[in-house]
């Protein structure tokens, strides 16, 4: 288990209330054992998280993750949060108020699905903060919503936050050759029968609202993060096609930036 280090946290008054249980927990008992484990077995085990890490949390959602984290960064580590729904960014920043090194921020960027009002396009969105100061960013259930250029502009933004030799941990739906026959074969949780009419590349499940579910060439995937200086260290398949695996529903790929090579702009 996660040890705390802010000795003084309420730990209930972190866990949301039931109807803002939208990040697949259906109970605060399954909301908070579904942060400890992700924290546990994939930033910590996987990606090497370090308590005095600075993380930033790119799509925070209700807060599970950084809940967790509350149990194992300790000064100067600290969190940074972000989020399109400006009603949870809200509660999270009232909770999460005597929490020094917890800071939260709304990201008010347009998504047809999750924040039809946003100001900016993701394709525009510039993250609000200085070069290399995070050692890790997480993106869960993030780039599952949001089409290919705006996925290349983010990278590009979480290449120039990263630290040299920090670590993005991401969450897709990958669309490779084993993906795709799953796909075909009729098994897949989502059927992704349609490829996005500006790119065949990328498979939607509604063309109607493209955003609600997007599946991603890992090829290309792959060439998007070489393009902004990371290199791909490991990717975990989910079980969302139809395969079967432990690490859950949706594909995870950690990349590490790497040193400035000349000719390489980030």
């Amino acid at each position: 288990m996660l040890q705390p280090h802010v000795e003084s946290v309420d730990d209930a008054r972190l866990i949301p209330p039931k109807e803002m249980l939208h990040d697949g927990s259906s109970s605060p008992e399954e909301f908070v054992v579904f942060g400890e484990n992700f924290c546990q077995h994939l930033l910590v085990a996987r990606a090497h998280l370090l308590p005095a890490a600075v993380v930033l949390d790119l799509g925070c959602g209700n807060g599970s993750v950084a809940r967790a984290l509350t149990r194992f960064l300790s000064p100067p580590g600290r969190y940074e949060g972000m989020d399109v729904n400006a009603s949870t960014i809200a509660w999270l920043q009232d909770r999460y108020k005597d929490i020094p090194n917890f800071r939260f921020t709304h990201a008010n960027v347009y998504n047809k699905l999750y924040n039809p009002g946003g100001q900016v396009s993701a394709t525009d969105y510039r993250l609000p903060f200085p070069d290399a100061i995070f050692d890790l960013v997480l993106l869960k259930s993030v780039f599952t919503h949001m089409l290919p250029a705006d996925v290349r502009t983010y990278l590009r933004e979480i290449s120039r936050v990263l630290r040299t030799y920090g670590r993005a941990v991401i969450t897709y739906f990958l669309l490779n050759d084993e993906s795709r026959q799953f796909i075909e074969r009729g098994v897949s949780v989502h059927p992704f029968q349609h490829t996005w009419a500006a790119d065949q590349l990328c498979r939607i499940v509604d063309p109607a609202m493209p955003e609600s579910v997007v599946a991603h060439d890992e090829g290309r995937i792959r060439q998007f993060c070489a393009e902004v200086g990371c290199s791909v260290l490991d990717i975990s398949y989910g079980n969302w096609c139809g395969r079967s695996s432990m690490l859950g529903h949706q594909d995870l790929m950690i990349a590490v930036k790497e040193p400035p090579a000349s000719g390489v702009r980030v």
